[in-house]
C-alpha cells in the first residue's frame, strides 16, 4: 500500500465517520430554505405633479442602501432618495409602481405595494 492509498483510504474513512455523526445529530442532509428572509413595509405615495408627471415618494428604512423604482413590473430607476419624478407618463392612462430596497450586499431588504394612478386631463 502506498503513502498515497493509506492517505486516500484515512480520509475517505474519516469522512464516513464525520457523515454518521451529522446524520445522528440531525445533519448531513439537504439544506431547504423554508422560507425568505422577510421584506420590511415600505409606504407609498402618488401625486401628479404636472400635465405628465407622477411623484413617487415613499418611506425609508435605514438598511437601505438603494431603491429600484419599478413602474407597471419594469425597472424605471434606481437611486438614493426617497421621491422621484416621473416626467415619462401619458394623459389617459394609468401606471403602477413599486419601490425595492436594497442593502449594500445587493439583497432586498424593504418593498412597497404596489400603487396606481391614472393620468386624468
Amino acid at each position: 500500500m502506498t503513502a498515497f492509498t493509506r492517505s486516500f483510504l484515512l480520509r475517505s474513512v474519516a469522512a464516513l465517520i464525520i457523515s454518521g455523526s451529522l446524520a445522528a445529530c440531525g445533519g448531513g442532509g439537504d439544506v431547504t430554505v423554508v422560507a425568505s428572509p422577510a421584506v420590511a413595509p415600505l409606504t407609498l405615495a402618488l401625486t401628479r405633479v404636472g400635465p405628465e408627471a407622477v411623484q413617487v415618494d415613499w418611506s425609508d428604512d435605514s438598511y437601505v442602501a438603494s431603491f429600484q423604482v419599478v413602474r407597471d413590473g419594469y425597472p424605471l430607476a434606481t437611486v438614493t432618495t426617497t421621491s422621484l419624478v416621473d416626467a415619462s407618463v401619458l394623459v389617459n392612462e394609468t401606471y403602477c409602481y413599486q419601490v425595492q430596497g436594497y442593502d449594500a450586499a445587493g439583497q432586498l431588504v424593504a418593498a412597497t405595494s404596489s400603487g396606481c394612478i391614472t393620468i386624468i386631463p
